[in-house]
């Protein structure tokens, strides 16, 4: 019995090394599966990063109902190139009615993204499609989602769903090996 279970330590010691040597395993899907949202705030100052957010609200408002009939990536991508007066307008309206007069630009075309962990999924780097939002110089720290598949849109009704200024903190690591362990456990 004793045996048993210092093999047990062993064997779940090799495998958590592997696991963190080797990293999360990445989706199957490549950055041609997927359109994606970036709105970058025009700097790090505190309201920026606030205002940030609130143009991320109203982008994702308008895009909300034009993705809804989107079933593939090419109907996603026109139906954001049809909408892209309509989400500059929204994204101009939030940072005018906020008392400021910077630029805002939007354009939706390719754009380098490193690897990023979001929803449970890595998503590899890479150049993916993205609707680009950068506020004044674009200077700030960014915030980005998957327009689709629609990952944006899971939980926005939620206000904990939604990440509120100087709370967007990525999601806390998983191990499936830790998972399984506990679950020997209990």
């Amino acid at each position: 019995m004793q045996r048993r279970k210092i093999l047990l330590v062993v064997l779940t010691g090799v495998l958590l090394l592997s696991v963190l040597t080797f990293g999360a395993p990445e989706g199957k899907e490549t950055p041609e599966d997927f359109l994606r949202l970036h709105v970058r705030a025009h700097s790090d100052a505190p309201f920026d990063q606030f205002l940030k957010y609130q143009v991320r609200d109203a982008v994702l408002t308008v895009l909300a109902d034009h993705l809804a009939a989107a079933d593939n990536l090419q109907a996603a991508g026109a139906k954001v190139d049809q909408s892209l007066p309509e989400v500059l307008l929204a994204a101009q309206q939030v940072v005018r009615q906020a008392g400021y007069d910077y630029p805002v630009r939007a354009s939706l075309g390719e754009a380098d993204f490193p690897t990023r962990l979001y929803g449970g999924q890595v998503y590899r780097a890479g150049r993916y499609q993205a609707l680009q939002i950068y506020l004044g110089e674009g200077l700030g720290k960014n915030w980005w989602c998957v327009l689709f598949p629609p990952l944006c849109f899971v939980g926005v009704a939620s206000e904990k769903a939604i990440p509120q200024p100087g709370q967007a903190t990525p999601p806390p690591p998983r191990s499936r090996l830790i998972e399984w362990w506990r679950q020997l456990r209990d």
